[in-house]
């Protein structure tokens, strides 16, 4: 298998049939990606780290429980198969991370009017990908389909869902500040709060 991508929980490895299988770290291993992401600790502290790692088990462990009592359309979520240990196997995608470095403004923004579709298709069954997180947890199967590539970070609690609407969770430099095209990253977060913001 051929490591092709690596996250704060899993690493990604493409096993050459189009799909692609996500290994959970080890408590080590996480420890040490979420070290080299933080470092120099300009925005988060080293103090940081334990409840950095124990938040990212607890979260898989959600994500898998949600996944096995809600009625989740497999094909929105890349056909998974679930091990054991957190461990899952997926259809391969193409992250939108390396999709918008790719493409011009138009055919960005043609993909956030898709992504904003998909979000509240996935809000009325009761979920969110957690901060929307666009660039990293989203992707492109094979047939041009918007898909959640990164199913690690799942919320269905109400309480938890509207806290990160009223929070504009999507605007946040690891979530908006990802999107490279300045004017595709204006428009992404005009859309996500005509579509997704709640008053305080």
């Amino acid at each position: 298998m051929k490591k092709i991508g690596e996250g704060w929980q899993y690493s990604a490895y493409d096993l050459g049939n189009g799909r692609v299988f996500k290994k959970f770290h080890s408590p080590l291993k996480t420890y040490w990606v979420i070290l080299k992401d933080i470092f120099p600790f300009r925005d988060d502290p080293l103090t940081k780290l334990p409840s950095f790692a124990r938040s990212s088990k607890r979260k898989a462990l959600a994500s898998f429980e949600i996944l096995k009592t809600r009625n989740i359309p497999s094909s929105w979520i890349g056909n998974p198969k679930l091990f054991e240990n957190l461990n899952y196997e997926q259809d391969k995608a193409n992250p939108l991370h390396d999709v918008f470095a790719q493409g011009d403004t138009a055919s960005i923004k043609s993909i956030i009017d898709q992504f904003v579709i998909f979000n509240k298709k996935l809000l009325e069954v009761g979920i969110i990908d957690k901060s929307f997180n666009i660039t990293k947890n989203y992707g492109l199967n094979e047939k041009g389909e918007l898909i959640l590539i990164d199913i690690g970070e799942l919320f269905d609690n109400p309480e938890r869902i509207n806290k990160q609407l009223i929070d504009r969770a999507w605007d946040r430099n690891y979530v908006s500040g990802h999107i490279q095209n300045k004017e595709a990253q204006e428009y992404f977060i005009k859309k996500m709060d005509e579509n997704f913001g709640i008053q305080k």
